[in-house]
């Protein structure tokens, strides 16, 4: 322990550089590498860097660590900056430091919460625990969200997957930070059985929670569906001269499966504006009703009212054939549709060629897709790109449809871990809404989720393929479709207040008795 004490626990540089190589270490627990238990190690470390720290001190830490996490998990955005929109490489480096460094401030502002108001008093673990949950929490929201990298979305394929349909992902954190900090404060050599029970049980729970089918199969519910994955460059995909042969490329494919239910294509995989083809979705559409198919596209969209912005560009899904609705993403992607900078510096976008920066987002609450096929009716619900990496956004909009659709084109990010990691995520919003999951994107990953989240059938990466399978059309809704995230955000607030009433009894005495 002398090792540990006389630089991990205290400050300085030494310490915040293994805070910083803890934090780096967090993202290999997800997509692509799955090596979890990385996430007990990671947490585990960065809890006892803290004990020694003042407020300040932890603050400092706090940030390095999450400098670690986000340099190392989400590096990916430096893709979309420089590599496709040839923005010179030291703007581009610069642009994706500061945002990472941004971000790094949730896990300051939450290392600098836990040891001002928690860290001296009984009950640190879950201290810890709850206030980790509420900044997973507050990252969805706060300055616009950006919920990547959520601990519970590296379990999507372990026991603790069980608890995302009843408690969502937060829970599945919630757990892992417990877990890590018994593992450094239970007093192992006298209470070994009670703290391996401790460690245990939450799994034995997942599994059992797994076993329940929380949703069931609607009367008549299989489906055939197909995914067309166009695999054209993201160089490419905006120029006039490849407006025509995409047009026709995904019209070819969808015509030689006019016996598919459902036929998904990727976002914005019409490249022009709705008003511009309205011939060619008219055909689709008397097409998809002659053969009792529904067709869904991505396709952009300028609003035609002054509902929300004049003349707003937005980034939508039509329906056609046997389906019918129009829907607006309401989350956009930060150095993809729009810039995350005042509105006053938006004349630095000279700096950049993004061809769909200036996307609004749609408004809440909008009508799920609806299916009136000559055989079943059903709601969809659908989402695009950046829209499903949002649980409590997904849950609400997903109750009592019969299926969720997501597409994506995330050629963006090219050959990087981005894409690895959004599947995953996809993944988990299927597992915790209990319904199968369609997915199209322009270059991969297109596949079929269940209901449980594992993949039925998945095209790789970089090719053109059009994918084929059986999908089930659900009903009911599972215990996160109908209270979301409020059970474990409620659980850690109160959790958090119990322990400070506790403290404020229990500290006077305590400091008596053991003066510093």
């Amino acid at each position: 322990m002398g090792f540990t004490t006389t630089w991990i626990k205290r400050p300085g540089y030494l310490g915040h550089f293994f805070a910083l190589f803890c934090g780096a270490m967090l993202p290999f627990s997800f997509a692509p590498y799955h090596l979890w238990p990385l996430q007990v190690l990671s947490i585990a470390a960065l809890f006892l860097s803290l004990k020694e720290l003042t407020p300040k001190q932890a603050l400092w830490r706090g940030w390095w660590y999450g400098l670690g996490v986000y340099a190392s998990g989400v590096s990916w955005v430096y893709v979309s900056i420089h590599v496709f929109t040839n923005t010179p490489a030291p703007l581009a480096f610069t642009m994706t430091l500061l945002f990472v460094a941004s971000l790094a401030w949730f896990f300051a502002l939450m290392a600098f919460s836990f040891q001002k108001w928690f860290s001296k008093h009984r009950f640190t673990v879950l201290s810890f625990a709850a206030i980790w949950l509420l900044f997973e929490w507050s990252r969805s929201w706060m300055l616009g969200g950006f919920p990547w990298l959520y601990l519970g979305d590296g379990h999507i394929s372990t026991w603790l997957a069980g608890f995302a349909p009843v408690f969502g992902v937060y829970s599945i954190g919630f757990i892992i930070v417990l877990s890590a900090g018994l593992l450094l404060n239970w007093q192992w050599k006298t209470r070994l059985k009670s703290g391996v029970a401790l460690l245990i049980s939450p799994w034995l729970i997942g599994f059992g929670f797994s076993q329940i089918s929380w949703t069931g199969v609607t009367e008549n519910g299989e489906i055939n569906v197909v995914a067309i994955q166009g695999n054209i460059p993201q160089d490419r995909k905006w120029l006039p001269s490849e407006i025509y042969p995409t047009l026709e490329k995904y019209r070819v494919a969808s015509e030689a499966h006019r016996e598919a239910n459902l036929i998904l294509w990727p976002e914005t995989a019409i490249t022009v504006l709705h008003h511009q083809v309205q011939e060619y979705l008219e055909y689709l559409d008397d097409e998809g009703k002659q053969h009792d198919t529904s067709i869904i596209t991505g396709i952009p969209y300028q609003q035609g009212t002054k509902e929300d912005y004049p003349g707003a560009y937005h980034n939508s899904v039509i329906a056609l054939g046997s389906a019918s609705g129009l829907y607006h993403k309401q989350k956009l992607v930060p150095f993809g549709e729009f810039m995350p900078i005042p509105d006053s510096w938006h004349g630095l976008l000279s700096f950049f060629n993004i061809p769909m920066n200036d996307f609004r987002p749609g408004k809440t609450h909008q009508a799920q897709l609806q299916v009136s096929s000559q055989t079943l009716q059903y709601g969809i619900a659908p989402y695009i790109c950046y829209d499903i990496v949002y649980p409590d956004h997904v849950a609400s909009y997903a109750k009592d449809a019969g299926i969720l659709i997501t597409i994506s084109n995330d050629a963006w990010f090219g050959h990087s871990i981005g894409p690895l990691q959004h599947f995953d995520i996809a993944r988990m919003r299927a597992l915790e809404n209990g319904r199968y999951l369609l997915r199209s994107t322009n270059t991969g990953i297109t596949a079929l989720v269940d209901h449980k989240g594992q993949v039925v059938n998945q095209l790789p990466q970089f090719e053109y393929g059009v994918l084929e399978a059986k999908a089930q059309i659900m009903e009911g809704n599972t215990p996160f479709n109908i209270w979301g995230s409020w059970p474990m955000l409620v659980l850690s607030v109160l959790s958090l207040l119990l322990i400070r009433l506790h403290a404020s009894q229990y500290w006077p005495t305590r400091h008596s008795q053991h003066p510093s």
